[in-house]
């Protein structure tokens, strides 16, 4: 069976680092005849960086390392229109990978979501099956994007019979008893994270995750909302009276202005490793809107952190705080053997009360 995985993002890469080790060392869905090519898409730092180093070390029969384009100016959207009709072309447009190189080569496909890159590879693979593999919180909320934002584009694959995301085969989650959505039956648990996967991803980004260890890590998100940015700011004004013990830890996609002067990371870093890496990661305290980088010591090492989950103090439309997420958070904190130790404020008051709790528990013993 000839596998193609696609990921954007250094949580979604060691989701699939260890499924792929797995398989190939027989420990997890034994398969008959594999191999496997990776495409790594470059919208993070150090993603050039990390590719070459998995190519390097020959993890993969092929690696590909892609810039992540955009159609831009009055007429993107019919340019991109352009680029969903014929697929080889835009691959070799976009991307420079030939038809020769990719048609026929998959008979599976895993990827987090719709992209228009896998969208564009599964149709010059037509035979192939689709697998989602865990995007964070919300592989397991139902906000899973199956199709472009574009209404005319998504109405111009419907003309063209592509296919639906949908009809996806398989979602492969950390930790099913989270899961909140439909199709149960479709859902199949991730293989554990082993001390030999642990020493081999170790070896291979030895370089990457040189920070000093601080008590308390700010894990920045972006939200297009300026209400909700200002609350941030006035958060992080309160959370400056503690600001010796602060890293403020900057999303790698998007850099954030550290206003208040916070130690802080460069946004090249794979925060999945710094966890492991971390001395008792279970007295630190995480705090964010609710970022997948807070689930993660949890979800990958059943590490319990503090986490501090602030995403009540927007609004429930601009943080993407669904009713199914509520359940999801809800599953969540119930799974941590002390789930007082994941707080949830509704006012920046609130918040800091949380923060002396965390140090009265934690710090001040």
């Amino acid at each position: 069976m000839r596998y193609l995985y696609y990921c954007n993002s250094t949580y979604q890469l060691l989701n699939v680092l260890n499924l792929h080790w797995h398989r190939q060392n027989a420990a997890f869905e034994s398969i008959e005849n594999y191999t496997a090519d990776l495409i790594l898409l470059n919208t993070f730092p150090g993603s050039s960086e990390i590719a070459d180093i998995i190519r390097r070390e020959n993890c993969f029969d092929r690696v590909y390392s892609l810039e992540k384009t955009f159609n831009k100016g009055v007429f993107h959207t019919l340019y991109t229109l352009l680029d969903t009709i014929s697929p080889s072309f835009f691959m070799w447009d976009k991307h420079h990978i030939r038809k020769k190189d990719i048609h026929d080569r998959y008979d599976v496909i895993e990827a987090p979501k719709y992209s228009l890159v896998v969208d564009q590879i599964w149709r010059l693979n037509d035979k192939a099956y689709i697998d989602l593999i865990e995007d964070g919180t919300a592989s397991y909320d139902l906000v899973i994007p199956f199709r472009p934002d574009s209404d005319r584009i998504e109405k111009a694959r419907q003309i063209m019979g592509c296919k639906d995301f949908r009809d996806y085969r398989r979602l492969y989650l950390v930790n099913p008893d989270l899961y909140t959505g439909e199709n149960v039956e479709r859902i199949v648990k991730l293989p554990k994270f082993d001390e030999r996967y642990f020493e081999h991803v170790r070896t291979l980004f030895v370089s990457f995750n040189q920070y000093e260890e601080k008590s308390i890590y700010w894990l920045s998100q972006f939200f297009n909302n300026v209400k909700i940015n200002i609350t941030i700011d006035e958060v992080l004004k309160e959370l400056s009276v503690y600001k010796d013990d602060v890293l403020f830890v900057q999303h790698p996609r998007k850099h954030l202005n550290n206003k208040q002067g916070f130690a802080e990371t460069d946004g090249k870093q794979i925060w999945e490793l710094q966890i492991l890496n971390m001395d008792d990661v279970e007295n630190k305290l995480f705090i964010s809107a609710h970022s997948t980088a807070s689930y993660t010591a949890k979800m990958l090492y059943d590490k319990e952190p503090y986490l501090i989950l602030f995403y009540r103090l927007g609004e429930r439309w601009v943080t993407a705080s669904t009713p199914e997420f509520d359940d999801f958070l809800e599953k969540f904190r119930n799974s941590y053997r002390n789930p007082e130790k994941v707080m949830i404020p509704e006012s920046i008051e609130e918040f800091m009360e949380c923060v002396k709790k965390y140090y009265e528990k934690s710090i001040g013993n």
